[in-house]
């Protein structure tokens, strides 16, 4: 079949070199009688010439304008429509070839199963979480729990009353009315930044497109953990220690509260850890306490449950077997400014480095006016 597709393009090359030989000669003779023919011979050259290779071009245009697209098998077809299979060519391999129709078939190799262990050097495509698995934060905050004051300044003032005398009595008739005495203290807090920071690469940031989305939240996660843990120990050193004779977990937290009603100060929030949190709800089925019974009620949220009407917050920045309470009216966080965050590529050799650091800031202090407004008691 080759050595007949082969010959039909020899014989259509033949064809174009023999016109082409014609023209080239008939192009000699034309430089040859430019040199001894007259004018009038040479146009009769020229004539003869153009008409020949007119015939050539209409012959060439006929062609292409006839020339249609067909398929392979038709083409081979009547490529091969003047040969007879019979005469020297085997007729199993021509009914091979040969369908029903008539055209010719050609069969594609096989295909092997494709594999990705096989048949693919690297990785398969990935598809991407928009999330990132991260350490979660700490539930509840302390700043949640108490009133923010803004300063202008980083010392803040106050004045706190340190000693009185009260002379207040029945005046008797033409006697001298009692006198009373107040003594104020200057107290000053001088707030602190509370900071961190971490570095990281340009690289890093464009090769992994939330970083800078999750950073922030991480810095953020790890500020109020060390915030919680600060200012949880400055009211736990300084409050009063309160302590009770029951055993009960809600009669406990009873005497408490009741403690700091005697002192005239407000039970505004109880903070316990969430394991002694689970362990008062659990009394209260154990010991048969119903909601509103001794003043415990819950409501089925998430630090749904209160004692004497006093909310009681599980975190888990609290010490376990300790609650601690505290009056809003005399504790405060005050600060000169907001938490930020900043971007900066001039810490060090950063710029040239195309390192970025982050840092977060805080310039705050937790200010309890009053020792005595916050108790620390033992549950265990």
């Amino acid at each position: 079949m080759t050595s007949m597709i082969e010959k039909l393009k020899a014989d259509s090359d033949k064809k174009s070199a023999d016109i082409t030989t014609a023209l080239e000669a008939k192009l000699a003779e034309y430089q040859e009688a430019s040199k001894t023919k007259s004018a009038d011979e040479l146009k009769t050259i020229q004539k003869e010439m153009q008409e020949q290779y007119d015939a050539f071009a209409s012959e060439r245009k006929a062609s292409d304008t006839k020339r249609e697209v067909k398929g392979i098998d038709t083409g081979i077809v009547e490529g091969l429509k003047d040969v007879k299979f019979n005469e020297g060519y085997a007729n199993e391999l021509t009914e091979q070839l040969r369908s029903k129709n008539g055209t010719f078939r050609i069969e594609m190799p096989e295909v092997k199963t494709v594999t990705l262990a096989g048949n693919l050097t690297g990785d398969p495509v990935a598809s991407y979480s928009t999330r990132q698995a991260i350490i979660p934060s700490q539930k509840v905050n302390f700043r949640d729990l108490v009133p923010t004051l803004n300063t202008e300044t980083g010392l803040y003032v106050f004045y706190k009353e340190t000693a009185s005398t009260n002379n207040f009595a029945v005046q008797a008739e033409g006697c001298v009315k009692g006198e009373n005495s107040y003594v104020l203290s200057e107290v000053k807090v001088v707030q602190q930044y509370l900071a961190g920071f971490t570095t990281f690469s340009k690289q890093a940031a464009t090769s992994l497109p939330f970083l800078t989305g999750t950073l922030p939240r991480l810095l953020m996660r790890d500020f109020f953990k060390k915030e919680n843990s600060l200012f949880y120990a400055v009211v736990n050193s300084a409050a009063t220690v309160d302590t009770s004779i029951e055993t009960d977990y809600v009669k406990k937290i009873v005497d408490f509260i009741t403690a700091q009603q005697d002192l005239n100060f407000n039970a505004s929030v109880i903070i316990v850890s969430y394991t002694d949190l689970g362990g008062l709800i659990k009394s209260s089925y154990t010991n048969g306490y119903y909601s509103g019974a001794g003043g415990l009620t819950m409501n089925g949220q998430a630090n749904g449950l209160t004692i004497m009407g006093i909310p009681v917050i599980g975190a888990s920045w609290a010490t376990a077997g300790r609650a601690m309470i505290i009056d809003t009216d005399y504790i405060e966080r005050v600060q000169v400014k907001g938490m930020a965050i900043e971007l900066s590529y001039e810490n060090n050799d950063n710029f040239t480095r195309n390192m970025v650091t982050a840092k977060l800031e805080c310039q705050e202090e937790l200010n309890l006016m009053l020792a005595a407004s916050a108790s620390y008691c033992t549950l265990y």
